[in-house]
């Protein structure tokens, strides 16, 4: 997508199905002052946005005669039909700080997963950062080539931010975004046959046998 085009909307409410009808999706800009603005966009820009966009995904956006970069925050889903309800967007501010929450991308071969002594495990998956637009990255590489113990661990205080992030606040420093535990052992439970059932099951069908041939003798007999 070039360049995602919104219109100005005065429809609100349960009125808006009336717009999803004619192929359009209901949505709202808010910008860093807290304001927003009502508009709507083409039901096959917001698939598109549903299917191709991520937190950091920034979008050049044209409402009526004004353009602007925008990132979309937020899509609301019909649990039912999975159509896209309503798409929220923020508005970029280019020369102040924001935040933005960044994902992480594992890299590299742990060795302690490569030799099987240990599962690597995904504690975070993303973190709040504040930057500016020019700042913004798609992701931080988290690298893992260095677990090769049971037990270790990457904190946040533990990988470098890029320049210009910082930390939305000090809580965050000591979360963990990977760590390597023991592999859980399944153990198969074989059930446990005794002589003494073997020879219980052999006797039963040897009893049985020999009822069913005496019955068959007195048949005879009569």
């Amino acid at each position: 997508m070039e360049k995602l085009q919104l219109e100005k909307r005065e429809i609100t409410g349960k009125k808006v199905k009336h717009l999803r009808q004619k192929g359009l999706t209901p949505a709202v800009v808010y910008d860093s002052q807290g304001q927003s603005i009502n508009v709507t966009m083409s039901s096959s820009d917001a698939q598109w946005l549903y299917k191709n966009t991520t937190s950091t995904t920034i979008l050049d956006t044209q409402l009526e005669k004004e353009s602007f970069k925008a990132l979309v925050k937020e899509f609301s889903i019909n649990p039912v039909t999975d159509e896209i309800n309503h798409v929220s967007l923020f508005r970029i501010d280019e020369n102040v700080p924001m935040v933005f929450t960044i994902p992480f991308k594992i890299v590299g071969i742990s060795p302690a997963v490569k030799n099987n002594i240990g599962v690597l495990v995904e504690v975070l998956d993303s973190i709040d950062v504040k930057c500016k637009m020019a700042d913004l990255v798609p992701y931080i590489e988290i690298d893992i080539s260095n677990l090769e113990n049971v037990g270790q661990t990457i904190a946040v205080d533990d990988i470098k931010l890029p320049k210009g992030m910082s930390l939305i606040n000090d809580e965050q420093a000591k979360a963990a975004i990977v760590t390597i535990t023991e592999p859980q052992k399944v153990e198969e439970v074989q059930p446990t046959v005794t002589e003494e059932a073997v020879e219980e099951e052999v006797t039963e069908g040897e009893e049985g046998a020999e009822t069913t041939q005496e019955e068959q003798t007195a048949g005879e007999n009569k």
